[in-house]
């Protein structure tokens, strides 16, 4: 038991002597393996010891330790323990000025590191004038001790381990980063104390082995991968290396049975699952949905775990060895926790902090993907203290306060932060959570990062995340409050938001704007107003976190108000264009190249080689279509539409054209969609399609669509009006604003046969993926592409249809609306109807929206007879579009003429349904 043993040093000995053959610790290099058993740990340890001893260290002295995982990082951790001396991890990824401040706040007299950290260790010393001996854990150097030659000595016997229970074993640097340090100080009795809780709750013993990826600096992985393994005779397995090939070869090669890490880790997995799962395409995901909820079922009742034999694969992946996952050091995603459980693994989440020794609450089996950061462990104390001011009515959060022997002595040379802290034995732990009645503790954000908004509004940071982490188009997302410049009592949510690149690619998707717009806008109708992000920011570059995958908030949002407060300030000011690369400038052709994108871009001063296309230059789909073609004019040349998808930058673009640039000097250069659009490949499947007759399908379909048309009038009260202006020959394009998924189903079913057999539509390739459904598109007369990624080929296959003679139903807006109300149309049918000159029918939809939007579930309750519901259609008469004229060539010319003709269409539109609304209000 703990209380028999007067330190740590003395437990892990008498481990050593009876596990003396066991090996302790593994390190798998990228070639061979590199193993220590018990009975030479220890010699090591004691060398470490010995050499401390020897340099003149006394009990409660210091000693630094700045490296990699190794076994000399362990070996030297436990001779300090030994020889009573403090060891002082630090953070690997500390910088010089860094390890300063902590050489000088902790007094260590002796650090060991190695070459790779040598130079920012020798610059330290230098900055922080300590007087501090550098050790090498690895290697030689002349001048400098080194443990491999030390840990080969023959030294004279030890005296007893001076230290007690009560006395300082560690300090733990928890903000070494900043000009005002806090090393918690953990005593014998506290790594004693944690070591006996989690042996007393998850069943671990020298069978085990134990992989160890994160970092030994952290408190959970000193826990994780050092106390409890040395604790109990049990094998570590550390890398030296860490990346996605070498941990697959340790879960193969190692078989551990134990695994601790951050969340991060748990959700590449879990992502990888969904991914695999995904493109086994409709079928796959519901079987593979269906076996998750019955692997779930019989967890519970009866307590049989068939997930091994069911998800096979995955388990092979991670090691069918493997008895507990773990993570802690970030709150864990409990649908991800749900996933996991179901997928038949037992994964344990732990709460604590450096202040308790690594963990003070953990799930225990069968809780995991609850939501619950676990209970207390053995001998610890958990509370929530009252809620603060301008909590919400009902919300029960308050800081968790935690109580025990694993509760720090202090922060060293810190009583004035140690007070603060430390009350009548509670530690404040600064997070906030709450506890149910079965003592399980959720974890909610950390006190010191609620944003108070003016209006007196507590907001969980964390919790707004989540929510609008739902879209896959996020990788990572920070919420902060922020107030316009001038104007501090209007301070709104705000968001700098990293896009999933990966995903946006995958999907086709380049206006990275549009598709991020849209799924916040649908995921903020579902939040009260105070909790809607209402403005963002979108950064390339990952967000800064902490070692354990913590965001680096104070960091973010200083950065951000940075940029505010220089953007404000050049809003008033001529912004001066970027200077452009000099190799550009010389070239002929190049500069000529930029002076097409200078033409294009909304902002000017960011045209530059390296500028994106989008989020610098702020081009749409129909812009960068343009922008490519008055490029493949320039170069005489012809690329495909894969190939300019792909170009996210200037530089990417004009080099993919110019790869392909032809010979002799360019032609007259004409408007761009009089280049796209004239010449038409008719002879492409897709536009083939559009052309070709389907009679028996197209019969069955009006059939079927009249009689949900006749089903709308008696049930939603439809009403159509104004099919006196619908054109009973030759080419069109109908156009209505869009408010619901029934909005072309219920449009198109009140048309006459004659005209519907003529409409043909372009429609999001994602929708038409299963071969099913790609042959009712083709019988549809639907051209499955991606207006986003390929418009070029939509823009065609609408050209295509209208020069047959066909009606193209077009919605101008892109998308469904959020709130019911009319948005900005796009300029795709003024440039498809000035081009062919075509007419325009514009067309008024009114009460869709209220039936089913796009962020809401169909209402039933729209069909019952007393509900009100009265759907209304109303065509108005034809717009007939002026041509685009020669000299239009200028693409900020042609740019106006589509935009004033969009402009024309959307106000007619809108008049539509303002006489629908007052026809109805007068009703």
């Amino acid at each position: 038991m703990a209380e028999n043993w007067s330190n740590f040093y003395e437990k892990f000995a008498d481990v050593a002597a009876r596990h003396a053959a066991r090996t302790a610790i593994e390190l798998q290099h990228r070639e061979s393996i590199e193993a220590v058993t018990y009975a030479e740990l220890r010699r090591q340890a004691e060398a470490a010891a010995a050499f401390l001893l020897s340099r003149g260290l006394s009990a409660g002295e210091t000693c630094a330790i700045l490296a990699d995982n190794d076994i000399a990082w362990c070996a030297v951790y436990l001779g300090a323990l030994r020889a009573g001396v403090l060891a002082v991890p630090l953070d690997t990824h500390y910088s010089a000025q860094q390890i300063a401040t902590l050489l000088r706040d902790s007094g260590a007299r002796i650090i060991f590191t190695t070459e790779r950290f040598l130079a920012d260790v020798e610059q330290a010393r230098k900055l922080s004038a300590s007087a501090a001996e550098v050790a090498l854990l690895r290697g030689t150097q002349a001048g400098l001790p080194s443990f491999e030659e030390l840990r080969q000595r023959e030294w004279p016997a030890l005296p007893p381990c001076p230290a007690r229970r009560e006395d300082p074993a560690a300090i733990l640097y928890t903000s070494g980063t900043t000009s005002d340090p806090k090393g918690v100080v953990l005593t014998h009795g506290n790594l004693l104390a944690e070591a006996e809780a989690v042996f007393s709750t998850v069943k671990i013993t020298e069978k085990d082995a134990i992989l160890g990826v994160m970092p030994l600096y952290h408190a959970l992985a000193q826990l994780a991968n050092l106390l409890l393994p040395f604790a109990v005779g049990a094998r570590v397995i550390f890398l030296e290396e860490i990346s996605s090939s070498e941990l697959l070869k340790a879960l193969r090669q190692h078989r551990p049975t134990l695994f601790c890490c951050v969340p991060q880790f748990y959700y590449l997995i879990h992502q990888k699952v969904l991914a695999r799962v995904a493109e086994g395409g409709w079928l796959k995901k519901k079987i593979f949905a269906a076996l998750l909820a019955t692997t779930a079922a019989l967890r519970h009742f009866p307590g049989v775990n068939i997930g091994p034999y069911v998800f096979r694969a995955v388990h092979e992946v991670i090691g069918r060895e493997m008895r507990y996952l773990v993570t802690g050091g970030a709150r864990f995603d409990p649908a991800v926790g749900r996933d996991f459980y179901r997928l038949g693994f037992s994964l344990l989440e732990a709460y604590g902090l450096t202040e308790t020794a690594g963990a003070a609450t953990v799930t225990r089996l069968g809780e995991g993907g609850l939501g619950f950061a676990g209970r207390a462990l053995p001998g610890v104390q958990v509370k929530i203290m009252p809620p603060a001011a301008g909590a919400e009515e009902g919300d029960a959060r308050g800081e968790i306060a935690i109580r025990g022997p694993i509760v720090m002595q202090g922060y060293f040379h810190r009583a004035d932060a140690t007070a603060a802290v430390l009350r009548d034995g509670w530690f404040l732990t600064g997070d906030l959570g709450t506890i149910d009645g079965q003592g399980r503790v959720s974890v909610t954000g950390r006190k010191k990062e609620v944003i108070v908004l003016s209006s007196g509004k507590n907001i969980y940071p964390e919790e707004i995340e989540a929510y609008y982490l739902q879209t896959p188009y996020i990788a990572e997302l920070c919420v902060m409050g922020l107030a316009a410049p001038g104007e501090p009592a209007a301070e709104r949510l705000h968001a700098v938001i990293v896009p999933n690149l990966e995903i946006l690619r995958e999907r086709k998707i380049v206006n990275i704007k549009e598709a991020l717009r849209f799924d916040i806008e649908n995921i903020s109708v579902h939040l009260p107003a105070h909790k809607r992000i209402l403005s963002y920011a979108i950064r390339m570059e990952p967000l800064p976190r902490t070692a354990t995958r913590k965001l680096k908030r104070f960091q973010i949002e200083r950065e951000t108000r940075e940029h505010a407060q220089e953007a404000a300030k050049e809003a008033g000011e001529a912004k001066a264009a970027r200077p452009a690369d000099a190799a550009w400038e010389a070239d002929a052709d190049l500069a000529r190249a930029l002076e097409l994108v200078r033409e294009a871009a909304h902002d000017k001063s960011a045209v530059h080689p390296d500028a994106s296309l989008e989020l610098d230059l702020g081009l749409d789909s129909i812009e960068r279509v343009e922008l490519l073609t008055n490029l493949e004019q320039l170069f005489e040349t012809a690329i495909t539409p894969e190939a300019g998808e792909a170009a996210y930058t200037v530089r990417q673009l004009v080099e993919a054209v110019r790869a392909h640039a032809g010979k002799g000097a360019a032609g007259r250069r004409v408007n761009a969609w009089d280049k796209l659009l004239s010449d038409l490949p008719e002879e492409q499947p897709l536009l083939k399609e559009i052309l070709k007759p389907h009679k028996a399908v197209t019969l069955a379909s009006f059939v079927t669509l009249r009689c949900v048309h006749l089903a709308a009038r008696l049930l939603l009260g439809l009403r159509v009006s104004g099919t006196e202006h619908l054109p009973k020959d030759g080419a069109f394009l109908l156009c209505p604003n869009h408010q619901s998924y029934l909005d072309v189903f219920l449009l198109v079913g009140a048309l006459p046969y004659g005209l519907f057999r003529r409409l043909f539509f372009v429609g999001a390739s994602e929708y038409f993926a299963t071969p099913l459904r790609a042959r009712a598109a083709r019988a549809l007369h639907v051209a499955p592409v991606d207006p986003d990624a390929n418009l070029m080929q939509a823009m065609q296959a609408g050209a295509c249809g209208l020069r047959h003679g066909k009606v193209l139903v077009l919605f101008p807006e892109g998308e469904r609306t959020i709130d019911g109300e009319l948005k900005k149309f796009r300029k795709g049918a003024a440039i498809l109807a000035s081009h062919l000159q075509a007419p325009v029918i514009p067309a008024a939809l009114e009460g869709f929206y209220e039936v089913w939007p796009r962020n809401r579930a169909l209402s039933w309750r729209a069909f019952l007879p007393w509900s009100g519901t009265r759907l209304r259609v109303r065509f108005g008469p034809a717009l007939a579009p002026e041509p685009v004229a020669e000299t239009q060539a200028n693409q900020a010319e042609a740019e106006t003429h589509y935009a004033a003709f969009a402009e024309k269409l959307r106000r007619v539109v809108g008049e539509l349904l303002a006489a629908i609304r007052a026809e109805s209000a007068s009703a």
